[in-house]
């Protein structure tokens, strides 16, 4: 009989519970605006027209919702909030590539270039609304393993995602058209559900979404947003700068491979290999048994013994 492979699933978080509550809540103020942002305009759409046009099959959801315009637009990978408009970078570098745009246009870009220089690929962990339906796909793999159905986890290249970045912006330069929002799926989760909220369909950015679940839970574990994800990679060159980092304490770690397991971007903190693919979601300092990793400023430290030191 084949050995069972631990699985995300199977690992406790034990520590940093604060952490992992305010990155949670992020994340369901990030799921809030995808959604709730349609539903609102949905509604004022509703007042401002006095109920001349046909009901959308949501407005009930809608009566709750102030009357007033929401203060923000967009979501999730564009937004105006509160009149500062942040963009994302590799949604930006799109842009440029296909038309001139305005320099007074590039301020809405340094917010997210410099937060991302500076916390890592924190997107990933803390917003990026594809976050449920990975954690959908591992309890997928967990469940199926735990049948006995045995799951193929492919080890693309993570070089393979700069390679995709790479021809979707040199397609968008070629073309003329803005490629990378028909294959992100923050822009295609936000399209999706705008399309969703307001005609009753999903349009065909949902069968891409469902082909990365689907590849994510039989073919490589998290291997879109870890190896194809267009996004990921731009986020993992500027955040290589990062000055934080995760360091591990030799002498209290056990090699039991845990903080590797529960990693989705295939970061490995028990062998020390850590590069800008960290997306700060601190799940390997929380499930170590004995607290062996912890967050450092700086670039990636190893504490070792006195007579381990050179």
């Amino acid at each position: 009989m084949a050995r069972r492979v631990l699985q995300p699933l199977d690992i406790t978080l034990r520590h940093g519970r604060r952490y992992q509550f305010i990155r949670l809540s992020f994340l369901a103020f990030s799921l809030l605006l995808t959604f709730g942002l349609p539903l609102w305009h949905l509604h004022v759409l509703d007042i401002e027209g006095s109920g001349v046009a046909s009901p959308a099959r949501w407005q009930a959801l809608t009566a709750f919702l102030p009357d007033a315009p929401p203060p923000f637009v967009g979501a999730p990978t564009s937004i105006l909030v509160f009149g500062l408009e942040l963009v994302d970078p590799a949604l930006a570098l799109g842009v440029a590539l296909t038309r001139d745009i305005d320099l007074n246009w590039w301020w809405a870009v340094i917010p997210g270039v410099l937060l991302v220089t500076a916390l890592g690929r924190f997107f990933c962990g803390w917003a990026c609304p594809y976050l449920p339906i990975l954690a959908a796909s591992n309890a997928a793999r967990w469940f199926l393993t735990k049948l006995g159905v045995p799951l193929r986890d492919l080890k693309i290249p993570r070089v393979t995602a700069r390679v995709v970045l790479v021809g979707v912006l040199l397609a968008s330069a070629f073309t003329g058209v803005q490629v990378l929002p028909m294959v992100y799926p923050p822009a295609l989760i936000g399209r999706a559900v705008f399309h969703g909220l307001f005609f009753g369909a999903l349009g065909s950015g949902a069968l891409i979404v469902a082909s990365a679940f689907l590849f994510d839970t039989f073919v490589s574990r998290a291997g879109f947003c870890r190896s194809l994800c267009p996004g990921g990679a731009m986020f993992s060159m500027l955040g290589s700068v990062s000055p934080i980092s995760i360091k591990r304490n030799i002498p209290q770690c056990t090699d039991c491979t845990v903080c590797d397991v529960v990693c989705n971007l295939g970061q490995q903190p028990m062998s020390d290999k850590l590069d800008g693919g960290c997306e700060r979601c601190g799940k390997c300092i929380a499930s170590c048994p004995t607290r062996a990793l912890s967050w450092s400023l700086g670039k990636p430290a190893i504490l070792r013994t006195e007579s381990e030191r050179p």
